[in-house]
C-alpha cells in the first residue's frame, strides 16, 4: 500500500480568466497521483506578479470547508485568532440590495444583490503536509479568496526512496464586470483624498451600471451615478473622502447587481503619539490599572495586551542566534543548555524543533567548550558548569562535566570561599563563592556546607540586594539566613511609574565576574531568589526580563545570560493546551483571545477603547498560568509647537506634488560639530521614494532605508556651521491633504517627535 505526503502553498499570481460572474468553485481538487509506485510529497506554491489586477475572486460560503491541515495565513485586517490548522477563515455570505442596504450593513443585507467581496489576505494557504489514501489520491477543499486573479499551485513530491517529481497546475477566478475602489493602507484624521475607483467590464458588450460608493466609520464621502463602459473597456471615476475622525473605516462600492466591494482601512489619531506600558504574568487573575497621557484625545485612546504563550518563543530565536556564532565567547556551553531547554520545552508543548539546527547547535557548542575545557582554572570550570546543568544523553558531555567538578571543588579555599584573583573586595568574594556553591550538584555536600559555613560567618556583611539574591539563589542557604536575606531582598523591590514591580542594581556592586551587574542579570537573580515564594507580582520581574531580550544580542545579561535563560524558563512554563485569554475594565468583559501551542510565536491580542478613562483592568486566563503579557495604553496628545531637539534644527519644504509624478521633499539639517543626526521622515499610503536619486542629489547621507510608512536618513557628522541638505524624491499614490506618522530626529543619544508637515497632492 502506498501513499503520498502532500504540502500546500497557495496564492494568487495575478491574470483573469473567462469564469462566469457567480459561478466560481467553492473548492478546487489537488489530485496527487501514484508515479511508478513511489510515495509523493506534494507543495503547493503561488508565484506572485506585479501588478495584480485590481478586483478580486469569488468564493464560496465557509460551509463547504477546508481540509484537516490546511492553514490561512494572514489576512487584510490581521484576524489570525481562531483559524489555523485545519480550517479554512470563514468569508462573508451577505449581498447588499442598493446603497440603503450597504450603508444600513456592513456585509451587506439585501437577497437579490451580489455576495460582497471583503475578504483579501496578504497570504492564502500553507498546507503543511497532505497524506493520500493508499489509491494515491487526496482532495484538498479550499474556500478561495476575494481576490481576482491567477492561482498557481506547484505540486513538489518525493518518495520514501528519495525518487521526486513535480507538476503544475493553474485556475483563474475572475468577474464579468467589477468594481475596485484603489484604498490607501492608512489615512490620518484631517486627511481628505481623490479615490480612485476601477470600473471593468470584461465582456464583448457596451454596459451601462449603477455604482454607489460609500466611506463609512471615521471617513465620509459618497458617490452615487452611472457608468458606461464600452466592451472590453474600463473607467477610473473618484471620489472625495474625507477623515474626520480616527478608528476602523470602510469604503464601499456597489456595482449594480453585477459586483460589491467592502474595503476596510484604518484612520489613525493626529497628535504626538504616548504609550505607557506594563508587563506581567498570569498566575491567576490579574488585576492593575494603566492610565494614559494628560491631555490625550479621549476618543482615540487604546489600551492592547500582548499575552505570550511562554518562553518557547525566546528560547527558538536564541537558538538562531547561538547556531549563528552569537553565543560569547566566554560561555561556550550556552548552546548545550539552550538546547536542553528547547527540547524539554518543545515536549511539553507539543512543539516540533529543528532537529538538524540542534545538532548543528550542539556539534559547535562542543566544540568551543572542549577549546576552553583544556586546563580551566576554579572560576572558569564553574562558568562552564553552570551552562551544562541540564545536559543529558552526552556521553563525553557528561565525562567532561566530572571532571569540572573535581576543578570546581579543587579550587575551594580553606575557609571555604572560592576566588578568582589574588585580591577583590568581601562583596565580590562572596558572590564567587555563591555562584560557585549553586554550580556544584547536591551530592557535593561538604563543598556546599563550607560555602554556607561562609554566609553565615558574613551575614551582617551581606547588605545590598544583589549579592543576597545570589545566595539566596545558590540553593545553599536556609533557615534564619535565608529569611534574613530575603527581607533584605524584598526591601529593595519597588515600583516602576506604571506601578509594576522592579529591581535596581544596586550602586557599587560586581557580580562574579568582577563587573557591575546588568539590569537584566539582577532581574534573574532576583526572580530565581523568589521562585519559592508566593508573590503575584513575581511575575512583572520575569516580563521585565523578557522585555529587555534582544533577538541580536540575548538577555543582554553578558556572562550570566545562562541565569537569565533559567529565570525565563522556570518562571514561565510552556502550554500543554489551548488556553482562552479574557479582558475586562472595570468589571466588564471587552475580549477575548485564543493561545495556541503549536504556534509558539503568534501572541493573543486584545484590543479595547479606553475613552480616556483610567479603568480598572483585569486579565485572567483558563487552562494555563504564568502566562506573560505587556499592556500598553496609547495616547494621541495635541502638539504643541514647542516640540524641539536642542542644537538641532530641521526645515521640511515640499516642491508641487502630483499624483504619479517625481517631486521633492527638501529637509534641511543643523547640528552641532561633530554630532550625527538620524530621521525618519513619514510617507502617505503608496507614496515612492526614489532611493538612487535621493542619494544623488542629498549632501552628507551615511544611510538611508525606506520602509512601508517612513524613511529613514542617517547623516554623516556635521561640521561646524555646517548645513546639510536631503532631497527626498518622491512619488505619490494618491491626491489629496496628508499627514504622516511625526518627523522624528535623533541625534547624541537623545531623540523627539516633531509634527508633521501636511502633504498636498494635484490629481
Amino acid at each position: 500500500m502506498m501513499w503520498t505526503w502532500i504540502a500546500l502553498l497557495l496564492t494568487g499570481c495575478g491574470g483573469s480568466s473567462s469564469m462566469e460572474a457567480g459561478s466560481a468553485p467553492a473548492t478546487k481538487q489537488l489530485m496527487a497521483k501514484e508515479m511508478a509506485d513511489e510515495d509523493m510529497l506534494y507543495e503547493v506554491a503561488e508565484e506572485e506578479m506585479a501588478p495584480p489586477p485590481p478586483a478580486a475572486a469569488r468564493s464560496a460560503p465557509a460551509d463547504e470547508g477546508a481540509a484537516d491541515g490546511l492553514m490561512i495565513i494572514g489576512g487584510s485586517r490581521g484576524e489570525r485568532s481562531g483559524y489555523g490548522a485545519g480550517a479554512a477563515r470563514p468569508r462573508p455570505s451577505s449581498k447588499p440590495g442598493g446603497k440603503k442596504d450597504m450603508a444600513a450593513n456592513g456585509s451587506g443585507g439585501g437577497d437579490d444583490g451580489p455576495a460582497v467581496r471583503q475578504w483579501f489576505p496578504e497570504s492564502f494557504l500553507w498546507q503543511p503536509l497532505v497524506e493520500t489514501g493508499a489509491d494515491g489520491t487526496a482532495t484538498v477543499p479550499v474556500t478561495v479568496p476575494d481576490q481576482l486573479t491567477t492561482w498557481r499551485v506547484l505540486a513538489l513530491a518525493h518518495s520514501r526512496d528519495g525518487q521526486q517529481a513535480g507538476a503544475l497546475h493553474t485556475f483563474d477566478s475572475r468577474l464579468p464586470l467589477y468594481v475596485e475602489p484603489v484604498v490607501p493602507g492608512w489615512l490620518y484624521s484631517g486627511d481628505s483624498l481623490s479615490l480612485p475607483v476601477q470600473v471593468v467590464n470584461t465582456t464583448t458588450e457596451p454596459i451601462t451600471a449603477g455604482l454607489t460608493v460609500e466611506a463609512t466609520g471615521a471617513l465620509a464621502g459618497q458617490r452615487v451615478g452611472q457608468v458606461r463602459l464600452v466592451a472590453g473597456g474600463s473607467s477610473v471615476e473618484t471620489v472625495r473622502i474625507a477623515a474626520e475622525g480616527a478608528g476602523a473605516s470602510r469604503v464601499k462600492a456597489l456595482l449594480t447587481d453585477a459586483d460589491a466591494v467592502d474595503r476596510e482601512l484604518r484612520v489613525m489619531p493626529e497628535g504626538r503619539p504616548v504609550s505607557t506600558t506594563r508587563g506581567g504574568t498570569l498566575a491567576g487573575p490579574r488585576k492593575f490599572s494603566l492610565a494614559g497621557a494628560e491631555g490625550a484625545d479621549p476618543a482615540t485612546e487604546e489600551l492592547k495586551v500582548l499575552v505570550f504563550p511562554g518562553p518557547l518563543a525566546v528560547l527558538q530565536s536564541e537558538i538562531e542566534r547561538a547556531g549563528t556564532g552569537g553565543a560569547h565567547p566566554w560561555d561556550p556551553a550556552y548552546s548545550f543548555a539552550l538546547a536542553s531547554r528547547l527540547e524539554a520545552l518543545a515536549a511539553q508543548t507539543g512543539n516540533e524543533i529543528d532537529a538538524t539546527a540542534l545538532r548543528d547547535l550542539r556539534v559547535v557548542g562542543w566544540q568551543r567548550v572542549v577549546r576552553e575545557a583544556r586546563s580551566p582554572d576554579a572560576g572558569r570550570a564553574a562558568d562552564l558548569l553552570a551552562s551544562m546543568q541540564d545536559v543529558h544523553d552526552h556521553e563525553l558531555a557528561e565525562e567532561l562535566r566530572d571532571r569540572l567538578i573535581r576543578v570546581v571543588r579543587g579550587g575551594q579555599r580553606a575557609d571555604g570561599t572560592w576566588a578568582r584573583q589574588g585580591t577583590g573586595s568581601l562583596q565580590l568574594v562572596l558572590a564567587q563563592t555563591a555562584f560557585a556553591a549553586r554550580v556544584l550538584p547536591e551530592d557535593e555536600t561538604g563543598s556546599r556546607l563550607r560555602a554556607s559555613g561562609v554566609l553565615e560567618r558574613h551575614l551582617d556583611d551581606v547588605e545590598d540586594a544583589y549579592t543576597a539574591a545570589i545566595w539566596l539563589a545558590s540553593g545553599v542557604v536556609e533557615g534564619t539566613e535565608a529569611d534574613a536575606l530575603r527581607e533584605r531582598l524584598l526591601e529593595a523591590v519597588s515600583e516602576d511609574a506604571t506601578g509594576a514591580k522592579t529591581i535596581a542594581v544596586p550602586s557599587g556592586v560586581v557580580n562574579p565576574w568582577g563587573v557591575r551587574p546588568s539590569q537584566a542579570e539582577m532581574l534573574a537573580w532576583t526572580s530565581l531568589a523568589l521562585a519559592d515564594q508566593e508573590l503575584d507580582w513575581h511575575g512583572d520581574l520575569v516580563a521585565a526580563l523578557m522585555s529587555g531580550y534582544d533577538a541580536a544580542w540575548g538577555f543582554g545579561a553578558g556572562p550570566a545570560d545562562v541565569i537569565a535563560l533559567e529565570a525565563v524558563a522556570e518562571a514561565l512554563p510552556g502550554l500543554d493546551g489551548p488556553a482562552e485569554i479574557t479582558l475586562s475594565l472595570d468589571g466588564k468583559v471587552v475580549g477575548t483571545a485564543l493561545l495556541d501551542p503549536k504556534q509558539p510565536k503568534v501572541p493573543a491580542l486584545l484590543v479595547a477603547k479606553t475613552g480616556g478613562s483610567n479603568p480598572a483592568i483585569e486579565l485572567a486566563s483558563s487552562g494555563a498560568t504564568g502566562l506573560a503579557f505587556v499592556a500598553t495604553v496609547d495616547s494621541w496628545v495635541p502638539w504643541t509647537g514647542d516640540e524641539s531637539l536642542a542644537g538641532v534644527e530641521v526645515e521640511v519644504e515640499a516642491d508641487d506634488l502630483k499624483v504619479g509624478e517625481d517631486g521633492v521633499i527638501t529637509l534641511r539639517l543643523a547640528a552641532p560639530s561633530g554630532v550625527a543626526v538620524t530621521l525618519e521622515q513619514g510617507l502617505p499610503a503608496g507614496a515612492a521614494i526614489d532611493e538612487a536619486s535621493t542619494r544623488a542629489r542629498s549632501q552628507g547621507i551615511e544611510k538611508i532605508d525606506v520602509l512601508q510608512d517612513r524613511v529613514r536618513v542617517q547623516t554623516r557628522r556635521f561640521s561646524a556651521g555646517e548645513v546639510l541638505e536631503v532631497k527626498l524624491i518622491v512619488r505619490p499614490a494618491f491626491a489629496g491633504s496628508f499627514a504622516t506618522r511625526p518627523l522624528r530626529l535623533e541625534a547624541g543619544g537623545r531623540d523627539v517627535a516633531l509634527p508633521p508637515f501636511r502633504w498636498e497632492v494635484a490629481g
